[in-house]
C-alpha cells in the first residue's frame, strides 16, 4: 500500500485533484474515540487543528460531482450517505490530519521551491513546451479548488509523505511468498453438468391456500413501497427560453464576438524528431530524401520510438515555438521539413495528413446562436423569477397562489416512490434533477420544501400532498406474480434435489458420464482453474470453485448459479511451482508487502488518533448533509 502511495504521490496533484488523499481508508473497527465537539461550528477536531463544515462539505460535494458521470445525475447527498461516502470523507480527513500533525511535530517543513517544483513537474500539467499554466488552472476549476488551497494541500501532502516513507518493510520472507504462491496457483480440473430450473417439468398450479401462504411468507417481496403525492413548481431555463425573443441585431453582434467558435483551424497530423546537432539533423534529412520511412530514421538517428515521434493533430497554436510554425504549416501532405532550430535542438517534421480550416457563415449558425442567446437570457430571467418565487412563498403564499401570480406551471405527481417509480412500477418521467427524490422523502406531509437548485440552470420547490405507507399488496393485485414465483421456487427445489442425487451417485462410484446420459445432460470440461481466477470460466463460478477446492479427486460438489445448479467432479489436482515463474513471484511479493504496509499504516493512524485526541460533532454532520438545509436565496453566478 505504501509503495503504491509513494508511487502515485510522485504526481501528488493528480491524487489531490481526484479527492483521494494518501490516507483514504476509514478505520472501521477502530475503538470509538468520538465525543461531541465543544463547538457546534466544527465538524471535527484533531489535537489543536479544527476542521469546519465548509471544508468537509467542499470535499463531499466534490466527490459527489466526481461520481455523478458514473452513477447518474440523480446521485446526491442521500445516496452518498447510504453508500458511506460522507463517513469515508470524514474518516479520511481525520486520519490525514493526524499524520500531518505528526509530521509537523517532527519538524518536517517543505519550502516554497520544493512545492513549486512538485507542481511544475506534474505530468497532468505538461504540454509540448513543459508546464502549462492553462492546464493547471483548468484542472483547479474542474475540481472546485483555488490555487492557494491547492498549494496548501500539496505542501501538507509532501510533509505527510516524509512520515509515510518511514513505514515500509524492506523484504518479505521467501518461504512465505513461496507458500502463498503454491496455495494461490494450485489448479484443479473438473467435469461439469448443469441442471437448469427450466428443465424441471410437471410443476402443478398452486391452489389458493398455497398462494396465500406464499404471499405471507414472502411479504417483503410483494410489499408496495412508500409513495408520495407531490405538487411541484419547476423552473428550468430551457423551458423559459422557448418564450424569449432574440433580435436579429443581437444575433449578428454575438456572431461577430464569437466568430472564433465557428472557425475550425487548419490542422495537421505531425511527426517530429529532435536531434542534438545540426550534423545529426542533416544526416537524418539525407536519409529521408532517399525515401526512407520517417519513424525508422527517427529511431536509428535520433533514438526516438514511435510513441515520442507522433505529436498527433496540431493547429498553429499547438506548436511551442513560433519559429516552428511556418516550417510545419508550409509543408504539403506527406512532406518532410528541412532541419529547423529551436531552444530544444534541431527539429525535422513530417506531415502525415492535412485537414483544411473553415468558418461557418452567419446563416449556418443563426438558429443555434438564437437558441444560445435565448437560453442566456432565460437563465438571467430564471434567477430573478426564483427570487420572486421565494419572496412570495416566504410571505405566506402557497404553491398554487405563487404559481398563479408568476404565471408558472404547477405539476402534480400522483404517486412516486424513492426509486422514481409510480404505483404501476413505471418510471415517472420529467422529474427535476439533483436531490429531488431525497428532498421529497425528507419533507413532512403537508409541508413545502425549500427552493432548491437542480443544477446550473434550474430550481424546484415541492409540497408533499399525501403519504401512502408501505403495505402488503392484496393477493388479487399480484396473483399472477405470486403464482409464477411459487412455481419458480418449486422448479429450483426440483433442480436442487436432482443435483444432490448426482453428487450422491458420484460419491457412490458412478461415472458422471453415465449419469449424464441417463438424465439427458451434457458433460463439459472447462479449463483448469485456480482458487480465485481473475476471469472465471462461465462454467465455473466462484461458489462452485470454492466447493471444488474442498474435494479429493473423484469427488463432486454442487452450487447454484442464476438459473439452476451445476455439479463438478474433480479429476485432477495440479500443484504450483514458483521456481520458473519469477515475474509472478515478484508480483506476489509486492502484494504481500503492500498488505503488511497497510496493516502498519492502520496501526499508525489509530495510534496518532489516540495520541492527539479526536472529537467529532455528529450533529453538525447530520445537519450539514440532510439534503434540506437552511434557506439559500438564489444567486446568479457568472
Amino acid at each position: 500500500m505504501l509503495t503504491t502511495i509513494r508511487k502515485h504521490t510522485k504526481s501528488i496533484i493528480v491524487k489531490a485533484l481526484a479527492g483521494l488523499l494518501v490516507v483514504s481508508f476509514a478505520l472501521w473497527g477502530v475503538s470509538d474515540m468520538f465525543t461531541p465537539s465543544s463547538s457546534p461550528s466544527l465538524v471535527f477536531e484533531v489535537g489543536d487543528i479544527e476542521i469546519g463544515p465548509r471544508e468537509v462539505e467542499y470535499d463531499v460535494r466534490r466527490e459527489i460531482n466526481r461520481l455523478r458521470p458514473i452513477l447518474g445525475d440523480q446521485f446526491g447527498v442521500e445516496q452518498a450517505r447510504s453508500l458511506g461516502l460522507i463517513e469515508t470523507v470524514v474518516q479520511r480527513k481525520i486520519n490525514d490530519t493526524a499524520i500531518y500533525l505528526a509530521a509537523k511535530e517532527l519538524g518536517v517543513a517543505i519550502n516554497d521551491d520544493l512545492v513549486l517544483a512538485e507542481i511544475r513537474s506534474t505530468p497532468a500539467f505538461q504540454s509540448l513546451g513543459g508546464f502549462d499554466q492553462g492546464r493547471f488552472q483548468q484542472a483547479l476549476s474542474q475540481n472546485l479548488m483555488s490555487q492557494n488551497d491547492f498549494i496548501v494541500q500539496v505542501r501538507r501532502q509532501m510533509g505527510r509523505n516524509q512520515i509515510l516513507d518511514s513505514f515500509s518493510p524492506q523484504t518479505v520472507p521467501k518461504r512465505l511468498v513461496d507458500t502463498v504462491y503454491r496455495h494461490r496457483q494450485e489448479k484443479r480440473t473438473v467435469d461439469t453438468v448443469h441442471i437448469a430450473d427450466s428443465a424441471q417439468k410437471d410443476i402443478p398450479e398452486p391452489d389458493s391456500a398455497a398462494l396465500e401462504k406464499y404471499l405471507k411468507d414472502k411479504a417483503e417481496t410483494f410489499t408496495a413501497p412508500e409513495y408520495r403525492a407531490l405538487t411541484v413548481i419547476r423552473l428550468e431555463a430551457s423551458d423559459l427560453a422557448k418564450d424569449v425573443e432574440v433580435a436579429e441585431g443581437d444575433i449578428k453582434e454575438a456572431y461577430e464576438a464569437r466568430e472564433d467558435e465557428f472557425t475550425v483551424q487548419e490542422s495537421r497530423r505531425v511527426m517530429q524528431m529532435i536531434l542534438a546537432s545540426e550534423e545529426e539533423a542533416k544526416k537524418a534529412e539525407k536519409a529521408l530524401s532517399e525515401g526512407r520511412d520517417f519513424a525508422t530514421v527517427a529511431f536509428e538517428v535520433a533514438k526516438m520510438d514511435i510513441s515520442t515521434v507522433e505529436l498527433g493533430r496540431l493547429t498553429r497554436s499547438g506548436l511551442p515555438f513560433s519559429e516552428l510554425v511556418e516550417p510545419v504549416f508550409s509543408l504539403k501532405e506527406g512532406g518532410n521539413s528541412a532541419p529547423v532550430k529551436s531552444p530544444l535542438g534541431w527539429h525535422l517534421f513530417h506531415v502525415a495528413d492535412v485537414e483544411p480550416g473553415s468558418t461557418k457563415t452567419l446563416d449556418e449558425v443563426r438558429d443555434d446562436l438564437g437558441k444560445s442567446l435565448a437560453l442566456e437570457k432565460a437563465v438571467d430571467n430564471m434567477f430573478e423569477l426564483a427570487n420572486r418565487l421565494e419572496d412570495l412563498l416566504g410571505g405566506g403564499a402557497n404553491l398554487e397562489e405563487a404559481a398563479a401570480q408568476l404565471n408558472l406551471r404547477i405539476v402534480k405527481v400522483a404517486a412516486v416512490d424513492k426509486s422514481g417509480l409510480d404505483g404501476a412500477e413505471r418510471k415517472v418521467v420529467s422529474l427535476p434533477g439533483g436531490d429531488f427524490l431525497s428532498i421529497a422523502f425528507a419533507t413532512e406531509e403537508g409541508a413545502d420544501s425549500l427552493l432548491t437548485e437542480t443544477g446550473e440552470d434550474g430550481y424546484f420547490v415541492l409540497r408533499v400532498d399525501g403519504v401512502t405507507a408501505r403495505a402488503l399488496r392484496p393477493l388479487d393485485a399480484v396473483k399472477a406474480k405470486v403464482a409464477e414465483a411459487w412455481k419458480a421456487e418449486k422448479r429450483a427445489e426440483e433442480a436442487e434435489q436432482s443435483a444432490e442425487s448426482v453428487v450422491a451417485r458420484v460419491k457412490g462410484g458412478t461415472g458422471l458420464d453415465v449419469i449424464a446420459r441417463e438424465m439427458g445432460l451434457t458433460v463439459k470440461s472447462p479449463p483448469a482453474t485456480v482458487r480465485r481466477p481473475a476471469t472465471p470460466d462461465p462454467l465455473l463460478f466462484q461458489a462452485l470453485i470454492d466447493g471444488v477446492f474442498a474435494l479429493r479427486p473423484g469427488q463432486a460438489a454442487m452450487a447454484r448459479n442464476n438459473d439452476g445448479y451445476t455439479v463438478a467432479r474433480l479429476k485432477k489436482i495440479v500443484a504450483a511451482n514458483p521456481v520458473p515463474d519469477k515475474k509472478g513471484v515478484e508480483q506476489l511479493a509486492g502484494q504481500i508487502s503492500d498488505s503488511m504496509e497497510i496493516d502498519v499504516l492502520i496501526q499508525l493512524a489509530e495510534a496518532l488518533r489516540e495520541r492527539y485526541g479526536v472529537t467529532v460533532n455528529r450533529q453538525t454532520i447530520n445537519q450539514l448533509f440532510t439534503g434540506v438545509g437552511g434557506s439559500r436565496r438564489p444567486i446568479r453566478n457568472r
